[in-house]
């Protein structure tokens, strides 16, 4: 049964709604007061701000379809798989300013851990969109400084902004779809 021809049928006086397939229908913000929704399947089905007074859902089967389970454990895994590789960079930017043969590693390191903090910073401050721009605003000064400087150094620091501009995107890019699924599933 859809959710139309529920809410119909409601109107109409009908309250015994046992055993029904319900699921995935969305009845967000509709006022269902002493429905008898005992037995149904309401799998996915969205019931935000519903008024549910005196609603009965014994023995109602409630959760996520199996699917929804399925591609959230495969998000799971492969947002494990990006902090992992986002781990190993930052890693590597630590060791780069323990190399004392080149201070031009150092220099690199210490550049791209300063941008990749100041970027976290702002996304986590001012949101994905403000996070966005800070990025773009370290490549641009990163390719200015390059092109001023035009030496092995300056390459070097522009190479640390590019990779933190890659990571910061692919960060945000991540932290944003995490956080869409996480909101989507919340409500």
């Amino acid at each position: 049964m859809n959710a139309d021809e529920l809410l119909r049928l409601y109107e109409a006086g009908r309250r015994d709604f046992r055993g029904e397939n319900l699921r995935g229908q969305c009845f967000k913000g509709k006022d269902l007061s002493g429905a008898d929704f005992s037995g149904a399947d309401i799998r996915s089905t969205n019931f935000i701000h519903a008024i549910l007074k005196e609603s009965n859902f014994s023995q109602a089967k409630a959760g996520l379809q199996k699917r929804w389970t399925i591609f959230l454990m495969a998000l799971s895994l492969l947002l494990s798989g990006i902090s992992g590789f986002f781990s190993g960079v930052v890693g590597y930017l630590i060791a780069l300013i323990f190399d004392s043969s080149s201070f031009d590693n150092q220099l690199s390191g210490w550049v791209s851990l300063v941008v990749l903090s100041i970027i976290v910073a702002v996304i986590l401050r001012r949101g994905i969109t403000a996070g966005a721009v800070a990025v773009a605003v370290a490549v641009a000064v990163a390719f200015a400084v390059a092109v001023a400087v035009a030496g092995a150094g300056a390459v070097a620091v522009a190479g640390a902004f590019t990779g933190a501009f890659a990571v910061a995107v692919a960060v945000a890019g991540a932290g944003a779809f995490a956080g869409t699924v996480a909101f989507a599933f919340a409500v």
